[in-house]
Formats: structure tokens, C-alpha cells, sequence
């Protein structure tokens, strides 16, 4: 019994000295956009090519099918790697602007 008693608090012992040291998952929340997808637009591409781009927005507005937002976050464990918000905006179905609303300040 003592035996048990002693190799269960040993076992307690390296489960909390471990337990900075456990895997942190990576969570992906909302639009990963990447540097090399802004690369790739280009003023004057359909919505279409913009899509097989960037992937679906995040949300359009019900007033202004021609903005489209990417928003997203990434973080692994509690510390956050990237955030991004994009705005893109067409004209006639066409690609007009894209901004990155997290660097204007």
C-alpha cells in the first residue's frame, strides 16, 4: 500500500514538473491569408479569380455585395502569431482595392 502511495506522488511530481512542456495545439480562427496570396492579386481579376485565391470571405455585407472581408486569427497555445482583416473591394465585378485595415493607425 505504501508502495502505491509513494509511486503515485512520483508520478504526480513529473506530471507537473512536465507540465509547461506539453504540445500546443495551433488554432486557426476565421481567414488565414498569407503574404504570398496578397502577392497574387492583381487589380482587374473577376471575383472568381480572387476567390480561388484567397478562398471564401469571411463575410460580405448584405448592403455592398462589391466588399468583401477577410478576417483572421492565428495563435498557438495562448500567445497569438498573426491577425489579420482584409478589405477588398470591387467594381463592376472586378478587383478595385484591398486593404489591410490592422495596419492603418
Amino acid at each position: 500500500m505504501f508502495k502505491k502511495l509513494i509511486l503515485y506522488f512520483l508520478i504526480a511530481i513529473c506530471i507537473i514538473a512536465c507540465a509547461n512542456r506539453f504540445y500546443r495545439v495551433p488554432v486557426a480562427q476565421g481567414n488565414i491569408v498569407t503574404d504570398e496570396m496578397i502577392d497574387q492579386l492583381e487589380i482587374g481579376l473577376t471575383s472568381a479569380q480572387v476567390q480561388f485565391i484567397m478562398g471564401s470571405p469571411s463575410f460580405t455585407s448584405a448592403f455592398n455585395s462589391d466588399r468583401w472581408e477577410y478576417i483572421g486569427t492565428f495563435s498557438v497555445g495562448e500567445n497569438k502569431i498573426t491577425n489579420v482583416h482584409y478589405v477588398l473591394t470591387f467594381d463592376n465585378g472586378k478587383l478595385k482595392t484591398w486593404d489591410n485595415l490592422l495596419d492603418e493607425t
